[in-house]
């Protein structure tokens, strides 16, 4: 067996496995060895039960005879048991069969109707058409084989056969692995333990220990196990000899000597040097705020890190430089306005973007004694010419700097940012070089996100939003939000925020039109500036604000006016029958406390869900034209649109009257709740068809990947049980944990996981879907289906609901009934839906027909990569979208 990876070739299954291990073990997944199968793994668990199940035999040789399938190109000695096994899987694909024994012409695609011809016509039949011989006495008692559907030549025939007898002598036979890899593969294991699976130093240190102790106490067995072999082959060696050789096979073992007394691993802090010297560690730097105060800060080298990540090619070979202008479609921050009126993004063809991130955090219980003790301002840091659907992964998200808030606070940003503002001046004007370029490359800050209080603290705006001008988007005041056109805001602009500044610093006003004070990105950095610098927040603004205060105040009305019950509402709540990924995300029932407070309680994914079910759960209870019940969906397609990562000026013109109808005193919310104030997270919403304008898809710039980076920190400080100094040591071991993830390459995650594949012949498959996989694959003459799918971290499984083209203003629905995998590409069999759009659910109803064609969709083609989950509602079949499906 070859490996798929390299020319080494091994002779057991196990060896191969060992290989791939110890010299192509990339990232967190786990690819099959065998070079034709294209399925890939989360856990090593995962790989070895598919190993067992689908590329190995095990069969006794009294039983056995050589068959061979006429569907496939199956052919191996087995049990007529494990072949008529091998027959019911292409049954169970409806696959027509013939029927294998002697003189039968029956033929059948269904396995119940085959088992019940088999039990009348052949039940004592041993005269099968597809055996070929009986085996002779000298066969093998235990076969490993290729079961992919792969014929057995000569070769391989003779190397399976001795593969039972080489097995339990491969590892000896193995390749050579010197002392050093095995050194740094026990490092690697250590440093594991510490930074992603959180031990603490001093249990990995008692691990440490005990396993040096266990390893010693097992020298006396080795030694009478050697003693036995040499037993058994009647060779007779002095003891002296033999515990010698014993003595120096335990001496080579790497594990015992890393872990012994003075070993390389031995202790904390020689696994930190040995961590430092043969792992890309980048040491964080502590620096006090003044020299005659002790308060300090941790920094972490952006440009050491970048020209760090930019010599990985599995890193540089992602990055996007240049992008097809497409004007009035807007797919990523280039597509903004602000990206194109950047004096160094416009006048330089390759570019570096690099997107801040600002954030206060507890790492203590937040309702505790300890509350804002230990509070802990954040930077990060991401570089956005990766791909928006790579760069949500966590070992992608760099730390900048750590620091207390009430430092930081005390001391300001001109402070706490100054290396870091150091580091983006240098990337200004002299840059990195980049390998795969062969030049250097010059960058800055494109924008710095955060919730809305993080931002106007950096900005230099106003954090108390109760002020007169509160916005950092527009000059209005808070008695203009509920009487101003949208269309008629005073957007801020960098001459007039320039001449606000100016004004605060030659005179001794507090603030003017809502700025405090300059920006200290703006004051020392050449291409940003607090106006085009700080996107929203839709997180905040919509998940965690607009959505669970409006949902609270429209669930109140419609129970208050009698459509449904307080208790009715929870119950459907619980009972709704949640399928995919809506189950992972599914919705707490309210509490008559939220109900008094104002907004439901839920995190943001949560409140987006029951946001875009609670229509399919209580919406034909509620009568049309309701205005509690129109609000609500209003703010359904608000959120739907804000959502899109593709974005027409067509939609955005729609998002503009939606808001402005959503919020009008003379339209709903405020006819219908007069009394009902709006909030400042209203007004900024109403910004949003300009902003995407200026910065792209905004669901592309949110926190909610950001904020997931905290826990790291929570955990480590959980785990240590220590706060001296508790920003060296969390900054110390976050970079551990990025330099374990650089050594083993898994920044990235696999782009497929697929779980098991079944491998079939075209030319036995239904004549449609026969035709459209010709069509697909001309020359191709077997293919593979997969159940289920995990591609860029989106699960995709037959029976989901995906949406691609349009018909007639409206997107089509497709049910997946197949997954397509071929050469590690992924395409959908799926047949169309009839559809009609509900108004009143702001959903759509589908019907399935035994008519439809057969049609393989490939994801590049879809109108969203989300795939959605169809549910019965009254009798119909309904589906809600989770973003705009209209490009």
């Amino acid at each position: 067996m070859k490996c798929k990876f390299c020319s080494f070739v091994s002779s057991s299954q196990k060896g191969l496995l060992r290989h791939h291990q110890l010299r192509h073990r990339r990232g967190a997944h786990w690819p099959c060895v065998y070079s034709d199968c294209v399925c890939t793994f989360k856990t090593r668990g995962a790989l070895r039960s598919h190993l067992t199940r689908s590329h190995c035999r095990i069969v006794k040789s009294q039983e056995t005879l050589t068959f061979f399938c006429d569907l496939c190109e199956f052919r191996e000695i087995c049990t007529q048991r494990t072949f008529f096994g091998h027959l019911g899987h292409h049954l169970k694909n409806q696959e027509t069969l013939r029927c294998p024994f002697l003189r039968c012409e029956f033929e059948t695609n269904n396995l119940k109707t085959f088992s019940s011809h088999r039990s009348r016509k052949h039940k004592n039949s041993k005269e099968i058409r597809t055996c070929l011989r009986e085996p002779t006495e000298n066969e093998i008692s235990a076969v490993e084989t290729h079961a992919i559907d792969q014929p057995l030549d000569n070769s391989e025939l003779e190397a399976l056969q001795s593969c039972s007898s080489q097995e339990s002598s491969d590892s000896g036979r193995g390749e050579c692995v010197d002392d050093e890899a095995l050194e740094h593969k026990i490092a690697s294991l250590f440093l594991r333990m510490q930074t992603v699976l959180h031990v603490s130093k001093s249990a990995l240190q008692k691990i440490v220990e005990e396993l040096n102790d266990i390893l010693h106490f097992s020298k006396f067995n080795s030694l009478q196990k050697i003693k036995d072999v040499l037993g058994q082959h009647n060779i007779e060696i002095d003891d002296w000899v033999v515990q010698e050789i014993n003595d120096a096979v335990f001496k080579t073992n790497p594990l015992v000597l890393a872990t012994q007394a003075k070993g390389s691993l031995s202790t904390d802090h020689r696994r930190n040097l040995y961590f430092k010297e043969h792992f890309p560690v980048i040491e964080p730097t502590q620096y006090t705020y003044r020299s005659t105060f002790k308060n300090s800060f941790v920094y972490v080298s952006v440009i050491q890190v970048l020209e760090t990540l930019l010599r990985y090619s599995d890193f540089s070979e992602k990055l996007v430089f240049y992008q097809e202008d497409n004007p009035g479609q807007f797919r990523s921050f280039r597509d903004g306005q602000y990206f194109k009126d950047n004096k160094l993004f416009g006048a330089q063809e390759t570019s570096i973007s690099i997107g801040l991130y600002i954030d206060d955090f507890e790492v203590c219980n937040p309702l505790g004694t300890s509350r804002k003790i230990h509070k802990i301002t954040a930077v990060y840091w991401v570089v956005l010419n990766l791909p928006a659907k790579l760069r949500s992964t966590l070992p992608l998200i760099q730390l900048a700097a750590l620091g207390k808030s009430v430092d930081g606070k005390q001391f300001g940003y001109d402070a706490f940012l100054y290396p870091l503002i150091k580091d983006i001046k240098s990337l200004e004007t002299v840059g990195v070089f980049v390998e795969v370029l062969d030049k250097f490359v010059k960058g800055t800050v494109f924008c710095v996100c955060a919730d809305n209080l993080g931002a106007h603290s950096l900005a230099g705006f106003h954090e108390s939003f109760n002020v007169e001008h509160f916005c950092r988007f527009c000059c209005v005041s808070r008695d203009e939000i509920a009487t101003v056109e949208p269309r008629d805001f005073q957007l801020r602009t960098e001459e007039q925020h320039n001449t606000c500044v100016e004004e605060i610093d030659s005179t001794n006003k507090q603030s003017v039109s809502g700025v405090k004070r300059a920006c200290v990105l703006s004051k020392h950095l050449a291409y940003f500036h607090a106006v085009t610098g700080f996107p929203p927040d839709i997180l905040h603004d919509l998940f965690e604000g607009v959505i669970p205060v409006e949902l609270c105040l429209c669930l109140k009305e419609l129970i208050r006016k009698g459509f449904i019950t307080f208790d009715g509402l929870n119950s459907r709540i619980k009972l709704f029958p949640y399928k995919f990924s809506d189950k992972v995300s599914k919705p707490q029932q309210i509490t008559k406390a939220s109900f008094g407070l104002g907004r439901i309680s839920g995190n943001g994914h949560e409140n987006w869900t029951l946001l875009r079910l609670i229509p399919l759960m209580i919406g034909s209870t509620i009568p049309e034209q309701e205005p509690s019940w129109e609000i609500l969906m209003d703010l359904k397609e608000i959120v739907e649109i804000a959502v899109s990562t593709t974005l027409s000026e067509e939609i955005l013109c729609y998002l503009e009257s939606k808001i402005s109808d959503h919020r009008n005193p003379r339209k709903l919310l405020l006819d219908t709740f007069p009394d009902f104030k709006l909030r400042p997270k209203h007004h900024f919403i109403e910004h949003y068809a300009h902003l995407v304008r200026c910065f792209g898809p905004l669901v592309d710039l949110w926190t909610i990947r950001f904020e997931s980076k905290h826990n790291f920190f929570k955990q480590v400080v959980h785990n240590a049980l220590s706060f001296k100094n508790v920003l060296l040591t969390l900054s110390s071991k976050h970079q551990q944990m990025m330099a374990y993830h650089l050594d083993g390459q898994s920044l990235f995650k696999s782009k497929l996981y697929v779980g098991n594949v079944n491998t079939i012949k075209i030319s036995s498959l239904e004549e449609k879907l026969r035709e459209v996989i010709k069509k697909k694959y001309p020359t191709e003459e077997t293919v593979s289906f997969a159940k289920d799918v995990c591609l860029y971290g989106t699960q995709y499984v037959k029976g989901m609901v995906i949406s691609s083209g349009q018909c007639s203003g409206l997107p089509d629905f497709y049910k997946i009934q197949n997954i397509l995998v071929n050469f590690a590409k992924v395409s959908f069999v799926a047949t169309k839906f009839s559809y009609w759009f509900m108004e009143h659910y702001r959903s759509y109803q589908l019907i399935e027909s035994s008519y439809t064609d057969i049609e393989i969709l490939d994801p590049e083609a879809l109108n969203d990569y989300h795939p959605l989950a169809a549910y019965q509602v009254a009798g119909k079949l309904m589906v809600s979208p989770r973003t705009c499906l209209l490009h």
